[in-house]
């Protein structure tokens, strides 16, 4: 699910109200600086670029539109305090907790208050990430850009999405797929899929996501009540334009009683 580009002047480095739960497993803390074999992190010998060049080998049409995403993805980093020679020296762990929470703590639309996104990285993704730094500006980008699209039924009622994006060792890896928080016809049910397919990933929620749908929600009942509800309003209607009919016609009847008793 990747929309349009869109003109960014959003703070990426904070968004008040927003809440943000990271769930890498095995993470250590972001101050860590040793690695979980123990030894000091090294700087790795920098791939800057080649994941995104063998990318452009097999699908150089893609270019222009690529290098915009990884631009818009440098500028979040940026904002967030990262450098190019600041991630060549995170051990993997740090380089892990570090993305996880800039990913985090990148804000949906305003047109957008009740979703919830999962951000997942294979392990091949992140060591990709993590060596050639291009690659990690194009996801995050990615994110971004996408998280920039308006809603356009937010102002027709609704309820909100459950998004998955995920992201292996090339852009070609990337997935991306969202669903309705009442698909199925129930919240609970919506829920339980999107929880099931997103364990362990990097999680954002909207400024309202425990709000919208109810935990209870279930369409089919409110289908079943705007039924009645239509079926006692067209009833209550026919009752009221009998009455009318009935209350026009002894008008006309005793117009005529009170003519005929006068001529």
């Amino acid at each position: 699910m990747t929309g349009t580009s869109i003109k960014t002047t959003y703070s990426y480095n904070r968004y008040a109200g927003y809440q943000t739960v990271r769930k890498m497993t095995g993470q250590s803390s972001v101050s860590e600086k040793i690695d979980e074999k123990g030894t000091d992190a090294v700087k790795q010998e920098s791939q800057r670029g080649t994941v995104m060049a063998e990318y452009y080998g097999r699908k150089p049409q893609y270019k222009d539109k690529q290098e915009e995403r990884m631009s818009l993805g440098y500028s979040v980093l940026s904002s967030a305090g990262l450098s190019v020679e600041g991630i060549e020296h995170m051990s993997m762990s740090e380089f892990k907790n570090t993305i996880s929470s800039t990913i985090a703590g990148i804000p949906h639309h305003r047109t957008r208050p009740y979703d919830e996104e999962t951000v997942l990285i294979t392990e091949e993704g992140w060591e990709k990430m993590k060596k050639d730094t291009d690659y990690t500006a194009w996801v995050v980008g990615v994110i971004k850009e996408d998280r920039s699209v308006s809603n356009p039924f937010f102002g027709m009622g609704d309820k909100g999405a459950f998004i998955m994006q995920t992201f292996g060792a090339s852009p070609s890896d990337y997935k991306g797929q969202s669903f309705s928080k009442i698909y199925g016809g129930t919240a609970a049910g919506a829920r339980s899929a999107y929880k099931a397919a997103t364990e362990g990933g990097i999680v954002t929620r909207g400024l309202q996501a425990d709000f919208q749908p109810m935990a209870d929600y279930n369409l089919w009942e409110e289908k079943r009540r705007a039924l009645q509800k239509k079926r006692k309003d067209l009833i209550e209607a026919d009752i009221q334009a009998k009455y009318m009919q009935k209350k026009r016609l002894e008008e006309m009847y005793e117009r005529k009683y009170y003519q005929n008793s006068i001529s």
